[in-house]
């Protein structure tokens, strides 16, 4: 009996069961992108310093009319997610919230696409191909 043979239904069951707990989300090359963007009144700009448990992205100045993105793979192994976390300041307000977290985010809001819009009042997340926010997080300090 081949080593090939011994082993090949226990690794259609743990590649289908992968499939299945990623509800199929899995593509070899599929990328998510974040991007975030001014949409407020005036020209001032806003900083943002973005992070996850492995890369630190580093402050960014976003001025009126530009926009600051970052792509990604999300994770594909059961038990490990991708997290990342944003710090933004504008005009001496400031918070601090999850930009991206992919048990929220990957197969049910923005798989290919989150992008949120700094305002006024705070920051809002659209779920992808939609016209109104679905999440916000308001000005802490």
């Amino acid at each position: 009996m081949s080593m090939f043979k011994k082993y090949s239904s226990s690794v259609v069951v743990f590649v289908s069961l992968l499939l299945l707990w990623n509800q199929g989300a899995i593509v070899a090359d599929a990328k998510t992108t974040v991007k975030i963007v001014p949409d407020y009144p005036g020209s001032s700009s806003f900083g943002i310093h973005c992070e996850s448990r492995d890369d630190d992205l580093g402050s960014h100045i976003i001025t009126q009319g530009s926009y600051y993105s970052f792509s990604f793979k999300p994770s594909v192994l059961p038990f490990v997610s991708t997290l990342f976390h944003c710090s933004l300041n504008w005009e001496g307000r400031g918070l601090s919230f999850a930009i991206y977290n992919e048990d929220r985010d990957l197969n049910s809001r923005c798989s290919r696409l989150c992008l949120w819009k700094v305002r006024k009042d705070g920051v809002s997340g659209y779920k992808e191909g939609e016209d109104n926010p679905d999440m916000f997080f308001p000005w802490t300090r």
